[in-house]
C-alpha cells in the first residue's frame, strides 16, 4: 500500500496516512467547511485558516433567502452535517479513526423487477444487501485521542457530544418549532471555537491547498 506522510505533527512525530485515508479526511474537511459556511451561522476566513461565528442579527436576515419559513431548520441541518463531516476529518488525518464493515440495502438494478426487488426487501434477504465501510457517527468520534488539542480536548469534546446530541439528531429524525433561536449563543461560545480548535490541530499547508482561499 502507497504510503504518503502529510505534514500533520503531533507531539514531535509525524502521522503517516495511506492516500486513499488522507484524501478521504481532507475530503471531509471540505465538504465541512463548505456546508458550515453555507449555513450562514459562520464564515471562512482565508487568512486565519477559521470560521467566524455569524452575527445573530445578520443570520436573522439570511436564513429567510434560504427558505422564508424553513430557512432556519434547512440552515442548521447544514451546520450540523457541516461540523460532523469537519470533526470526521480531523480524526481520520489525526490517524485516530478509520472506516468499519457494515451494509446497506442496494438500489434496485436498471431493468430490475421493482415488485419482486420490494419483496426481498420486506423479506430481509440477503441478495439485497451490499457491503460498505462506514465511519463511527457524530457523538462517538474519538476527538478527545488527537493529541495536538491537549488541554483543549475536554472543551472540543463536550462540544461536539452537544452538537450530536441536542442539533445534528433533532434535526435530522423530527422537526421542531421555536427552537433554534435559543441555541444560536453556542454558535459562537461553543460549536466554532471547537471547530476552529480541530482545524488548528492539522496542516496549514493542506488547509491552504484544499480549502476557499477567497
Amino acid at each position: 500500500m502507497r504510503i504518503v506522510t502529510s505534514r500533520l505533527a503531533y507531539d514531535n512525530h509525524v502521522i503517516g496516512l495511506d492516500q486513499n485515508m488522507f484524501e478521504e479526511g481532507l475530503r471531509q474537511i471540505q465538504s465541512g467547511v463548505a456546508l458550515i459556511t453555507w449555513s450562514r451561522l459562520a464564515s471562512w476566513d482565508s487568512q486565519s485558516l477559521t470560521l467566524i461565528p455569524a452575527q445573530e442579527s445578520d443570520f436573522e436576515s439570511h436564513h429567510r433567502q434560504v427558505h422564508s419559513e424553513f430557512g432556519r431548520l434547512l440552515c442548521w441541518i447544514a451546520f450540523g452535517v457541516g461540523g460532523e463531516y469537519l470533526a470526521k476529518g480531523a480524526c481520520i488525518l489525526s490517524g485516530h479513526l478509520r472506516p468499519g464493515p457494515g451494509d446497506h440495502i442496494r438500489l434496485p438494478s436498471p431493468g430490475e423487477d421493482v415488485e419482486s426487488w420490494v419483496e426481498l426487501v420486506n423479506k430481509n434477504d440477503s441478495t439485497i444487501r451490499e457491503s460498505e465501510l462506514h465511519f463511527t457517527t457524530l457523538g462517538k468520534l474519538p476527538v478527545g485521542k488527537i493529541p495536538k488539542l491537549k488541554q483543549e480536548q475536554e472543551f472540543v469534546t463536550a462540544s461536539i457530544k452537544l452538537l450530536a446530541s441536542t442539533i445534528r439528531n433533532r434535526d435530522a429524525h423530527r422537526y421542531t418549532r421555536n427552537v433554534r433561536a435559543f441555541h444560536f449563543h453556542v454558535v459562537g461560545s461553543l460549536f466554532v471555537p471547537a471547530f476552529n480548535i480541530l482545524l488548528a490541530s492539522l496542516s496549514e499547508i493542506d488547509l491552504r491547498s484544499h480549502l476557499p482561499m477567497s
